[in-house]
């Protein structure tokens, strides 16, 4: 960062004009004068980018001084790009410059900034004596995050009874497992094939050998489960009742960009790195940087709030490739990724407890129950957040595990729950979870104008209802096996079945039956298959009850003049006679508000 530093006897300015960089200000905020001033020309150059905490203090340091020696009354913080050819970015020279305005003003000093990214005209009037005229050249060293103590667990009650894990014994199965795995790093090794991964299988869902590890491939039955799924995540966010914004964007960024590089430091070293021709890029490894980098730009007023931001992200997080796990931990997974912005923390934990139950809803509706790792950024953040959590597990009637980060650690949320379910393997597995975040906005320069008309930084809330795309088929299959193991016949929702009807036929002269029944029951809105092989029927309903179709009908002789069919229940794993329109109107049912979509190959 270059400085230059001028005692003037006055300085005024007056904003003429916007560059593409400019930062938004207030109508008072265009012109400004002050008497007796220590005017500071500031360029920050790109060796400061990552550094900003480290060069403002350095900076603010050396300007009080200056101004103790020369005796000026206040300070005026002007950015002058002329100081040097090699400028950080705009963020960092904005962030860098508030900073610095920040810690004068701690310092008890008079301080004002002219407007960032503003052509301005100026006058100025120099005192001229030996130490009226100064110029800095300043380097600061980054100071690594003084990390306070070691990550702590407790156990907390509904009562509010705060428990070491060491001597806690209640809670489900899956708690137990949970508070093993992660307060007493204690999980044992799989042995054997997952049952999953039979499903997976005969889904079409495999890892995809010509690519990096932890990438998947999903063959037509697979790539239709998912795409169903990945449409039921936008329906549940839309069923929120507030106004949500779905969006598209790109998957990498530049990390030349500080919101960007500020945010991947925090997150940690599972990034994917592309090397670009001049500048390298992070890919994304969740929906916000998109989301943030676009709300940035929009202009918002209280009456807007709270409102959604929404995207089926596709995000890369460099997972150990010993540790992936097909549907549950992939190097490319689909995020659906929702960020409701909220004008206060009030409004923020209202809606965190709206979220919370929403996503126990979606787990209930698969028959599952969730288990609660409740994550703190601090000890102050738990403090601050404690009558919302116990209100949560009051209502679910069940205790949490918490984990307390490490003290000193400056992150951008202050509090995280993951929502553990109890696998076919005895594994506590993470699907859905929801975070309050309390710095993005700053970080990506997002604002609302309150009713003042004054900017004001909004309180973030991320969440991803059902998990990942994938997570979610892993917990559909996991449910299925489980059943299986409890005597029942495995089955998937029928909406999210790929092949919800098959009709079979005995002979070929059954076939232009076969079709017709086939269009009436496809014109409800149902998925239909036909199974025109020469085959036997034996071997037609065998291979029907191996691809999991939900219901199978035989049409032979009989079928030919009557509507009335015997229709093979997958999920009651029986036989039953319905009429043709009553059985379409029964699978309409089932399948209810449910997305739908066509096949993703010939009927």
């Amino acid at each position: 960062m270059r400085t230059l530093c001028i005692h003037a006897d006055y300085m005024e300015f007056e904003v003429k004009k916007p560059t593409p960089m400019a930062e938004q200000i207030s109508e008072g905020e265009r012109t400004g004068r002050a008497e007796e001033v220590l005017v500071v020309f500031t360029a920050v150059e790109k060796q400061d980018e990552g550094k900003v905490v480290a060069v403002a203090r350095q900076a603010a340091l050396d300007i009080k001084d200056t101004a103790e020696k020369v005796g000026a009354a206040r300070i005026l913080l002007y950015p002058y790009a002329h100081l040097s050819s090699e400028l950080s970015d705009p963020e960092t020279g904005k962030e860098m410059l508030k900073a610095i305005e920040a810690l004068l003003k701690q310092m008890s000093l008079e301080v004002k900034r002219a407007p960032f990214g503003w052509y301005k005209a100026f006058r100025i009037s120099c005192k001229g004596h030996p130490l009226s005229e100064l110029s800095r050249q300043i380097v600061g060293e980054e100071e690594k995050p003084q990390v306070g103590g070691e990550e702590k667990y407790l156990v907390l009650t509904p009562e509010g009874k705060e428990i070491s894990p060491d001597d806690f014994s209640g809670g489900t199965e899956c708690f137990k497992v949970m508070v093993e795995k992660e307060a007493m790093k204690k999980e044992g090794q799989l042995t054997g094939e997952p049952r999953y991964h039979r499903l997976c299988r005969k889904f079409g869902i495999q890892w995809e050998p010509m690519s990096d590890v932890g990438h998947m491939a999903f063959n037509p039955v697979g790539a239709l489960i998912f795409d169903l799924v990945a449409d039921y995540s936008s329906k549940v966010v839309g069923d929120l009742g507030i106004p949500v914004y779905t969006i598209k964007g790109t998957n990498m960024f530049s990390l030349d960009e500080a919101p960007v590089r500020e945010h991947a430091k925090l997150f940690g070293d599972r990034l994917y790195v592309i090397e670009g021709e001049k500048k390298d890029f992070v890919m994304r490894y969740a929906a916000c940087h998109q989301q943030f980098a676009m709300m940035r730009n929009w202009n918002i007023s209280y009456r807007n709030l709270p409102y959604g931001a929404f995207e089926v992200a596709d995000s890369y997080r460099l997972e150990q490739s010993g540790e992936t796990m097909l549907c549950f931990r992939t190097r490319r997974m689909n995020m659906p990724d929702l960020h409701v912005i909220c004008p206060d923390l009030e409004g923020a934990k209202d809606w965190f407890e709206r979220l919370d139950s929403r996503i126990y809803e979606e787990a209930a509706g698969l028959g599952r129950d969730y288990e609660m790792l409740v994550n703190f950024s601090s000890k102050q953040a738990y403090e601050d957040n404690k009558d919302m959590l116990l209100h949560l597990l009051r209502a679910h009637d069940k205790p949490a595990l918490l984990h307390f980060y490490p003290e000193g650690i400056n992150y951008y949320w202050t509090v995280n729950i993951e929502y553990h379910i109890l696998d076919d393997t005895k594994r506590a597995r993470e699907i859905g979870t929801v975070q309050i975040d309390i710095g993005n906005a700053e970080r990506f320069g997002i604002t609302f104008a309150d009713e003042t008309g004054r900017k004001v930084y909004p309180i973030i809330l991320h969440t991803a209802i059902i998990g990942t795309i994938e997570r979610y088929l892993y917990m559909l299959f996991d449910t299925a096996v489980q059943a299986e193991a409890k005597g029942s016949v495995g089955s998937l929702p029928v909406w999210v079945a790929p092949e919800q009807v098959r009709i079979l036929t005995v002979a070929d002269s059954h076939l232009e039956r076969a079709r017709e029944i086939a269009s009436r029951i496809e014109r409800a809105g149902i998925r239909v298959g036909v199974d025109d092989r020469s085959e036997t029927v034996g071997k037609k309903v065998r291979d029907a009850k191996q691809d999991w179709v939900s219901y199978v009908i035989v049409i032979g002789d009989k079928e030919l003049a009557t509507d009335a069919l015997t229709i093979y229940d997958r999920k009651i794993n029986k036989n039953v006679e319905m009429e043709l329109s009553a059985f379409s109107q029964k699978v309409r049912d089932e399948i209810g508000d449910k997305p739908f979509r066509p096949f993703y190959m010939p009927t």
